[in-house]
């Protein structure tokens, strides 16, 4: 007899599963492009071992009463489906139509694995487009599975067998991120106050340009040359890099409105953080990320080096808590309701013209010093592309990845957003600022 092994939902999987829906899918996008080509029927098989050394990315999920006050993974020892389909594309019109194709579809939970693969064959060099439902993993989940993949096409074997957490033991950790101290868990209630402030003031949205009825995701890739990346990573002051991103991002916004004629106040942009500890941070694939939320408002705005030093500020202060670590004073309580009261309280939130949900989203998986590679006969890896969801009123969000020494940005947005040639222009908005951002730095640092 097969042996199923049942694992509840965490509450990240819960959140993000009660947020998805067939019309827009609550999705990771993760995809990597090789020099040469990938054979199909190896990559399957590479495909297919990665998911037997990783339960999570078999699972299923199981029927569930509403009256049940948890959904629950069902775990076996094979998957339901093949995932990976092979399609040739002789040029990069066709790679973007595979692409949203791809990315448009609705993941369902209940047959195993919870995602699937497209092998785009190109000239420029294929490609390997994975569409990852998030309830069942984050984006650092989906990039430890594609490592894997990789690492099993190029017949190379998985670091540290047998050494690391086990992979299903491993999700009551957020669970014990719970059991801090009293003055933790007053400031992260204090988080969350300031986080229901925002019900009075509505966060701005980014104005819709070329928008159309079409469902569905389109997507935008920037590559930064390898001396603006640099510039971008050294740059001298006291945050990170994610903190320059976020002030670009978020004054490529309110410069996108004001050109647009549309109000914009108060910016909120999520930024998802990674609950893992150190010592196992790309070993298990699951769900171990929560998003916070970073807003400026027009006061802040005015100078772009007083955005970069308030966000700068935010982020430091909400690491003093954990990044993300606030929502669990909430989530961590939701074993408590049954499944149809949560289900309501996710309508309730869109019925209340969506004030708790904010302007957009930014995701950066860093400098990937070991990207996912396939061995020499497939050449080097030449270009990783990742997204966050864009479910509305996240109209676009922006996923950042640095490989072989350059930036990837991709623009994700829903067609009732944008049409392509205005998230060509987004997009370009942010790399304005983003430049802008760097020479003012750096003119600062030559004049002090």
């Amino acid at each position: 007899m097969t042996s199923v092994t049942t694992v509840p939902f965490n509450v990240v999987d819960e959140a993000v599963h009660l947020l998805d829906s067939e019309a827009a899918p609550w999705s990771i996008q993760l995809e990597v492009r090789v020099a040469g080509h990938l054979d199909e029927a190896r990559l399957r098989e590479a495909l297919g071992r990665a998911l037997a050394n990783h339960p999570m990315a078999r699972a299923r999920k199981a029927a569930a009463r509403r009256t049940e006050r948890t959904e629950r993974w069902e775990i076996g020892p094979e998957v339901d489906i093949d995932p990976l389909r092979a399609i040739d594309c002789a040029d990069d019109g066709l790679v973007v139509r595979a692409r949203e194709e791809l990315q448009g579809m609705a993941v369902p939970l209940a047959e195993s694995p919870p995602l699937r693969a497209r092998l785009v064959r190109n000239p420029g060099g294929d490609l390997l487009m994975l569409n990852v439902n998030h309830a069942a993993m984050d984006a650092l989940g989906a990039l430890g599975l594609l490592r894997s993949v990789g690492r099993a096409y190029a017949a190379e074997p998985e670091p540290r067998a047998g050494s690391g957490p086990d992979p299903l033991e491993a999700r009551a950790w957020l669970g014990q991120l719970t059991l801090a101290d009293r003055r933790i868990r007053t400031r992260r209630r204090l988080a969350l106050a300031e986080k229901l402030t925002d019900v009075v003031v509505r966060p701005a949205r980014v104005a819709p340009d070329g928008a159309s009825g079409q469902t569905g995701y389109g997507f935008h890739h920037v590559s930064l040359a390898a001396g603006l990346t640099r510039d971008v990573i050294g740059l001298q002051h006291p945050g990170t890099v994610n903190d320059v991103l976020l002030a670009a991002l978020h004054l490529s916004i309110a410069r996108w409105n004001v050109e647009h004629g549309r109000r914009c106040g108060r910016i909120g942009v999520l930024v998802p953080a990674d609950l893992r500890p150190s010592d196992w941070h790309q070993d298990v694939v699951g769900n171990f990320s929560l998003p916070a939320r970073v807003s400026t408002n027009r006061r802040h705005r005015r100078r772009p080096e007083s955005t970069l030093r308030t966000l700068t500020a935010q982020t430091r202060r909400k690491k003093s808590v954990g990044l993300g670590t606030a929502l669990l004073e909430v989530l961590g309580r939701s074993d408590r309701l049954a499944l149809w009261a949560k289900q309501a309280m996710v309508m309730s939130l869109a019925l209340g013209g969506d004030r708790l949900v904010d302007t957009s989203m930014l995701s950066n998986l860093g400098a990937l010093r070991d990207p996912p590679r396939f061995g020499p006969e497939a050449g080097r890896t030449v270009e990783v592309w990742f997204s966050p969801p864009a479910r509305m009123p996240l109209g676009v969000t922006l996923g950042a990845v640095t490989v072989e020494g350059r930036l990837h940005l991709s623009f994700r947005y829903r067609h009732r957003q944008f049409g392509a040639t205005a998230a060509g222009l987004f997009a370009s908005t942010f790399v304005a600022e983003l430049v802008g951002l760097v020479e003012l730095t750096a003119s600062r640092s030559r004049a002090s």
